[in-house]
């Protein structure tokens, strides 16, 4: 029992390092993105750069999806990277359906699954809001500017 939640915490330790990597690119694009001009349509470049910062976020977290796939894989707990793929993804965004499910002593990295896919769509939400907060704070200030005599 003790390997299996050390071999799932090492597995959710290579997440944050994935999650990690896809937030820092994502800040990166965005800190390039908000010292560009908003331009005569605000909302299309604001709906441009959302979509492209949720794009790598998502991968970030599809990513993760696939690590933890392989690693069911390789424990035997699957026979095909389809069904791993389908279980990993339902662990990792809390649906759990429960139609496909881990057998014996590696059961217990489902629940791990789970909280490490909880913890890393916040860590994607709360970079998302402070996008949000910054282009809707950038596009005031925009409108304001426009409008004063």
């Amino acid at each position: 029992m003790i390997t299996v939640i050390g071999l799932g915490l090492l597995a959710m330790s290579i997440c944050l390092a994935l999650q990690a990597l896809a937030s820092v690119l994502a800040a990166r694009y965005f800190a390039h993105a908000r010292t560009q001009p908003i331009g005569r349509k605000p909302w299309r470049r604001i709906f441009l750069q959302f979509s492209i910062l949720m794009i790598v976020l998502m991968l970030g977290n599809i990513f993760q999806v696939v690590f933890w796939a392989l690693l069911y894989r390789a424990l035997g707990a699957f026979e095909d990277f389809e069904t791993a793929m389908y279980f990993s993804g339902v662990t990792f965004t809390s649906l759990g359906y429960g139609d496909v499910v881990l057998d014996g002593r590696i059961r217990l990295l489902g629940p791990l699954q789970a909280a490490n896919g909880l913890m890393m769509f916040g860590i994607t939400t709360a970079l998302f809001f402070s996008a949000i907060q910054h282009a809707t704070g950038k596009l005031t200030a925009t409108n304001r500017t426009a409008h004063e005599p």
